[in-house]
């Protein structure tokens, strides 16, 4: 029965982190997302496209299925079953069978998780993202930074989960691994929002978003 009830989670959060919204709300505004800026169907690239109050509900979005997977999990598993979920919908958003697999990088979908798996860590780890981003101006930097303090913050805060904190961090790392390099030539570009310049968009297809 347990394992029954994990494979429905599994399923259904899945196909919640398969909900894409910067593609939702490209189409809607007449832009294809995977092919503007860097190409990335992610809140960063919906607000350098798009602008930034489409990239906010872009992140809002992301944010409440992640959420909502988690709570689901919770409610019928446990904690095995809120784990599942969280690992489920986070695979869905990156990998999307709606969109051929090509998706963000995780860290919306994370965060909404993480709120549903213990809100203190994801405060902490929200409050973290935004100070990196306003001393470096780059996602890349504030999600890295998150994802590092995220497995230290769930070890005090809820012990139970460490372990799955690390894999969650490894995992947001692996999916960083472009911008990591960037960030280590020097090539990682600040963002930037709403811009309708073409050449920039050009310059900017070859820096990868993190969200």
């Amino acid at each position: 029965m347990m394992v029954i009830k994990i494979l429905l989670i599994a399923i259904i959060s899945y196909l919640l982190g398969d909900i894409n919204p910067a593609i939702v709300i490209g189409k809607i505004k007449g832009v294809d997302i995977r092919k503007e800026g860097s190409g990335n169907p992610g809140m960063t690239n919906a607000i350098r496209v798009m602008g930034l109050k489409a990239g906010i509900a872009v992140f809002a979005v992301d944010v409440l299925k992640a959420f909502a997977s988690v709570k689901i999990g919770y409610a019928l598993a446990g904690d095995i079953g809120a784990m599942a979920a969280f690992a489920a919908v986070v695979i869905g958003h990156c990998f999307p069978a709606f969109y051929g697999f090509k998706g963000g990088k995780g860290v919306a979908a994370s965060l909404g998780a993480v709120l549903a798996l213990n809100w203190q860590s994801a405060l902490i780890v929200l409050a973290v993202a935004a100070v990196l981003f306003i001393i470096f101006r780059r996602m890349s930097v504030a999600s890295l930074g998150a994802a590092i303090s995220y497995p230290f913050l769930v070890h005090h805060f809820a012990p139970q989960y460490t372990y799955f904190g690390v894999a969650v961090a490894i995992f947001l790392l692996i999916m960083h691994r472009e911008n990591i390099a960037r960030l280590i030539k020097g090539e990682e570009k600040p963002l930037t929002i709403g811009h309708k310049n073409k050449e920039k968009d050009k310059n900017d297809e070859e820096s990868g978003d993190d969200k």
